[in-house]
This record gives structure tokens, sequence and C-alpha cells, in this order.
């Protein structure tokens, strides 16, 4: 199924390279995009106040904060989707991000081509009221609320509560769980996880997964020792525990 005008999205762009961000605003409002582009982390901070942004986009190196603190900064108050922009591609810092709570990360050797592709994947994980409702295979998984002893799993609503109280789940940490959820008992691969999350090519060493599920364990009180919610098959993949 189609994705509806990106008509209401308003991106919030931090980053100090100006002609970087001209580009990005020409390029982002000839695909129905509103671009609003600040260009230290501390007018990002301002900025995000002030409400109605639909996504971030957010550069590592920036002049006053480094990029990661002001994602900490963020996920301290708000659950906006976050996408890194980084001139290096280290795995460590990619990581870092994730584990911080980014929902991408993307090198800034991508074309403007990739990084719609990428903003879109997040927008479609967040199922934000612009996308047209139902997915791909045209099942009712937007009306499944999945319920394990004192977990409740909203896919309508994206949300999580645990013994009636909310979790902060990323994006993809959130369809991490419910995909694992809606089959428990199934072992998932890295492979099959990342395909759920990532619009992108990945490689047989990526370990994005690792990081998401060792978030979401930390997250739910779980241990990979001692799992009540999510089982490591050494080798196989993960599964939730019926």
């Amino acid at each position: 199924m189609g994705m509806a005008p990106y008509l209401d999205v308003k991106i919030l762009l931090i980053d100090d390279d100006r002609e970087f961000c001209s580009l990005m605003n020409d390029f982002m409002a000839a695909n129905s995009f509103t671009v609003t582009a600040v260009h230290s982390g501390q007018e990002g901070l301002r900025e995000l106040e002030s409400g109605g942004h639909t996504l971030v986009l957010l550069d590592v190196f920036l002049p006053d904060i480094n990029g990661i603190d002001v994602l900490k900064l963020i996920r301290q108050k708000s659950t906006v989707p976050v996408v890194m922009l980084s001139a290096h591609n280290e795995e460590t810092d990619r990581i870092i991000a994730l584990e911080v709570g980014a929902d991408d990360y993307v090198p800034k050797t991508f074309s403007a081509r990739e990084l719609l592709a990428r903003v879109r994947a997040v927008l479609r994980r967040h199922a934000l009221p612009f996308s047209e409702a139902g997915s791909a295979s045209g099942d009712r998984e937007d009306d499944d609320t999945l319920c394990f002893r004192d977990l409740v799993i909203c896919n309508r609503a994206k949300e999580v509560r645990q013994g009636g109280r909310p979790v902060s789940l990323t994006a993809s940490e959130f369809q991490i769980l419910y995909t694992l959820a809606r089959e428990a008992g199934k072992v998932f691969s890295r492979e099959d996880l990342l395909a759920v999350i990532a619009d992108r090519n990945f490689t047989r060493f990526d370990r994005s997964i690792d990081v998401h599920i060792s978030s979401l364990r930390h997250k739910l009180g779980d241990t990979s020792s001692s799992p009540k919610y999510i089982r490591t098959f050494r080798g196989l993949g993960y599964a939730f525990i019926r």
C-alpha cells in the first residue's frame, strides 16, 4: 500500500553546515516536506521546545554541543524520531547513537535520495497519522493489542505498558518488540529483524539488532541470563517467550 503525501511533515534540521542545510531544504521541499534549519545544538533544543516537529535530522558534530549529547537531552523529554547525520561512519559512533535513542544513523556520504528514503522508513515505523492506515499485507495489525502477564503492547497507539506504567521505546525498539511478541515462540534471525526496521542494505556483521535488543531488555528489566520476555538463541537469533 502506498504512502499519502507528506504535507504535514515538519523536519527540524540541526546542522552547522549552512550550504548543506540550504540544499536539504530545497530537496525536501520538492518532496512536500517542511524544513526548519538551525545551526547549533542550543538552537535546536530551543526550536524543539516550540513543538510541532515530526522528525529531527541531527548532525553529530556541532559547534557548541556534541550531537550525541543533544540527543540525550531530547530523549529526556521527547520520543520524536531522530535521524543522526555524521561525516564519519565509525561503528562505535553508530552504536552509541542507537543506544542513546536514535532511530537511524546516516553517514554523510549519502545521496539526497537515500536520506529521503531513510526519513520515509523512520516515519513508516512510527506510523504517523499522515501515512495510510494498514500494513502492506492488508491485515489487521493496527488493531492488535498484545498482552503478556504485566506487559501490554498496543500497535495502533505504538505504546507499551508494563505493570500499568508506560515504557518509552524508540520506533525501532517498538517494532522489534511487537514483531517478536506477535509471533511469540518463533525465532527471528538478526537479518529478519533488520529487514523489519531498516530500509537499507545491511551486512552479516551488522550489530544494530543486538544494540536494540540490549536496550529493550534494559527498559523492560529483562536480562539475557534470566529472560522474562526475550530469549537469545545463540547463532540463530531472538524469540519472545510465550
